[in-house]
């Protein structure tokens, strides 16, 4: 009899402890899977971007929301820095769910979103909450590419200190690129997109090479609308996402009717192929070459407008191709190099009256003299320092 009474507490107690224990796990919630992949977009729109005339911000905010609404995350995560115009409102780190737009962190009033520890921490805010193993980043402001400094500001031709982004209150405050590299890091992301004018060229690129595996960008000026998140989104978070295909998203967008502004020029840079395209770049400056004024001179296309924002950029290929050098070899083997770099480009037909039919993918600043070194802080870029310096005609 005690043998059954045991048998029998023995039994009990195995089921309360069973009970208890599962009581217990379903009690706790489950543990939040790691999403396939995070997209962050930096949106910088304390700028007229954002200001009541174009009210962009918002307009892509409710294009991102309703991709998300009609499922485009695909066991991903959208969060979205958001610096909006008014200075009295905080900047807040948010993310965009099928259901809500819900802020996961603010940050204080008078926040420069341009500094580059200020960047740095959140971008580490957004990996600390939603680490992926695939990473995308979209910069969005104002861009003027390599620019640092202004020296020639007119009615007609303004040279923009911009860079990337530009933060209006409670004071004017521009990114040089070089702070931006610092601010990106290495190896953190698999694209970057600038979603703003002018930082496909060179300088840019070869500044940004260790911060993702490929960067897409544009060469000229974009129309103010931007990326066509509505189509990109879903296309960021696909199984077989690609730079080219977002990048091929944005160029169609742009030609078709959709839009008043048929200009767009768009590349895709792999920045594992940016230092030997660097070496055979040297290979050419090394020769002391520079751009003949002779009769038959090259006349370089600028990537802007005549009657707008002066960024200095001229196509890199179409430049490259025209220089006087007396072995062809070197460029043979420069185009082979920039073929391996800029593995995607395309344009409309014209891109803010500018004819694109020579089009090559992305920009550069030509240097023709040695004045030409100090302006605008081309000095500090990077490309300069390792590429052009060692032109014997500029020493």
């Amino acid at each position: 009899m005690k043998n059954k009474v045991f048998n029998y507490l023995a039994i009990l107690c195995g089921i309360l402890i069973f009970a208890l224990s599962s009581c217990s796990k379903n009690d706790e919630p489950d543990p939040a899977a790691e999403p396939k992949c995070t997209v962050l977009v930096y949106m910088i729109a304390d700028n007229s971007l954002g200001s009541h005339s174009w009210n962009m911000d918002s307009y892509n905010l409710k294009q991102m929301q309703e991709a998300v609404a009609d499922g485009a995350l695909n066991g991903g995560r959208l969060l979205v820095y958001y610096d909006p115009y008014e200075a009295e409102v905080e900047p807040k780190l948010l993310e965009i769910t099928p259901k809500e737009t819900v802020t996961l962190k603010t940050y204080p009033e008078g926040t420069s979103s341009v500094d580059a520890d200020f960047m740095r921490g959140v971008l580490d805010d957004a990996a600390s909450i939603a680490p992926a193993p695939k990473n995308w980043l979209v910069l969005w402001s104002h861009g003027t590419g390599w620019i640092e400094s202004s020296d020639s500001r007119s009615v007609d031709r303004q040279a923009a200190t911009t860079s990337f982004g530009q933060d209006m209150h409670p004071n004017r405050v521009e990114m040089k690129v070089t702070s931006l590299a610092s601010a990106l890091g290495k190896g953190n992301y698999d694209v970057i997109y600038f979603d703003c004018c002018f930082m496909g060229c060179v300088e840019v690129m070869y500044e940004l090479r260790h911060a993702a595996k490929e960067i897409v960008a544009s060469a000229t000026e974009l129309p103010i609308e931007g990326m066509p998140y509505r189509v990109n989104i879903p296309a960021m978070f696909a199984d077989n996402a690609t730079a080219k295909k977002v990048a091929e998203n944005t160029l169609a967008y742009y030609m078709s009717e959709q839009v008043n502004n048929n200009s767009c020029t768009i590349a895709v840079v792999k920045t594992d192929e940016l230092e030997p395209l660097a070496e055979a770049t040297r290979a050419i400056m090394r020769t002391g070459v520079l751009p003949s004024y002779s009769y038959y001179s090259y006349d370089a296309v600028p990537f802007y407008r005549w009657d707008g924002a002066k960024s200095y950029t001229y196509d890199f290929g179409d430049y490259i191709n025209n220089l006087e050098v007396e072995n062809k070899g070197l460029i043979d083997a420069w185009n082979a190099a920039y073929k391996k770099a800029v593995t995607y480009y395309g344009s409309t037909p014209v891109s803010y009256g500018l004819d694109m039919s020579k089009f090559t993918g992305i920009g550069t600043y030509i240097v023709k003299t040695k004045s030409d070194i100090s302006r605008l802080g081309y000095a500090n870029q990077s490309w300069y320092k390792d590429v052009v310096s060692v032109n014997p005609s500029l020493q």
